[in-house]
């Protein structure tokens, strides 16, 4: 681990390789497309615009998927991916300060999915750094599957997602 950033291992040539996570329906988790967000949109992206979502923890993945989907019984068919990219195809996302209301609250979500549409058409970078909505000191990791770099991400795990049935009480 580096102390920099504790969800990071240290490279040889001085990038950090970063382990990066997604939750999706398990029929979904290989699809590297982006499919699923351009046909319904996300925080980042309008419907339209396809992009890849991960998390720089699975908790953090899992989190994300709680808050969207509304459980009456324990889920099921759900994996997780954990693969590596180097920080070096990673560009953190500037200040949000400018968007008004504040860029995590609904009322700024076309604002918000504005940029993140606007980053992926400029293909400057494979992935973009932005905060966590549910945990602003947490980040996401948006991939633009049509980027020229997109063979540089590394699939290092796959599995199954056994939910706690601690989760829907």
């Amino acid at each position: 681990m580096c102390k920099k950033c504790p969800w990071a291992h240290c490279s040889w040539n001085s990038f950090l390789i970063v382990r990066i996570f997604r939750i999706a329906k398990s029929e979904y988790i290989d699809d590297f497309t982006g499919e699923g967000a351009r046909l319904y949109g996300g925080r980042w992206n309008l419907v339209g615009d396809p992009m890849l979502y991960f998390s720089q923890s699975l908790s953090l993945s899992l989190l994300e998927i709680i808050v969207h989907v509304e459980f009456a019984k324990l889920p099921v068919g759900y994996s997780f991916l954990e693969v590596e990219i180097s920080d070096k195809f990673i560009k953190p996302i500037q200040s949000l300060d400018f968007i008004k209301p504040k860029w995590s609250s609904e009322e700024a979500e076309k604002q918000v999915q504005m940029l993140g549409s606007s980053w992926l058409k400029r293909h400057e970078s494979l992935a973009l750094r932005v905060p966590s909505a549910i945990l602003e000191l947490e980040h996401n990791i948006l991939i633009n599957p049509h980027h020229k770099d997109i063979g540089n991400i590394k699939i290092i795990k796959k599995g199954t997602l056994d939910f706690d049935p601690r989760l829907i009480r």
